[in-house]
């Protein structure tokens, strides 16, 4: 329980938690963090409750994680089930070509690639974010049952993306943010 609440409140101090809701506003939302943390799942669910509201047509996924095997199938297979469409762009041109494209979406969510804070690629990734033209709102997902030294880790190194929020994923599969 102790450790809980440090993890909470360490997170809370170096990222803003706030009650932007992702299913009412909409816009362009990338779901970053670490390998492992649930950001497919955590788009899939959104992408889900997102298309129920306001209906199919009014959202899209997009992936950049060029990296993981099977992760665009992953995210296809989901935007399958769904019934909304699901696009993949490898570059920062490309993810403005098919930001240019979904600008009639209400929602599009980008899931991008899982890295560890010490991957040399994260800089990559930070600053073909930064440099879109589009206003992303960038979420960091994290993994609840992380260590408190890894966390406050992954805290510092995702900072450099000015998350609008943090999302935290529980071993049962719940999110909260």
């Amino acid at each position: 329980e102790q450790a809980w609440e440090r993890a909470l409140a360490l997170i809370e101090h170096h990222t803003p938690v706030t009650n932007d809701d992702i299913l009412e506003r909409g816009g362009i939302v990338a779901m970053v963090g670490p390998t492992g943390v649930g950001k497919t799942t955590t788009v899939a669910k959104l992408a889900a409750r997102f298309a129920l509201r306001h209906g199919r047509g009014s959202v899209a996924l997009v992936s950049t994680d060029n990296f993981r095997i099977g992760a665009q199938d992953q995210l296809r297979n989901f935007g399958r089930i769904l019934g909304v469409p699901v696009h993949t762009a490898g570059s920062r041109a490309e993810l403005e070509e098919v930001l240019r494209d979904l600008k009639d979406r209400r929602l599009v969510l980008i899931d991008t690639a899982g890295m560890s804070q010490r991957d040399m690629r994260l800089s990559e990734q930070f600053q073909a974010l930064s440099e879109l033209k589009a206003p992303i709102r960038t979420y960091l997902v994290l993994s609840a049952n992380t260590q408190l030294a890894s966390l406050t880790e992954t805290v510092r190194a995702f900072r450099r993306v000015k998350p609008a929020a943090c999302g935290l994923r529980t071993t049962f599969g719940a999110s909260s943010s």
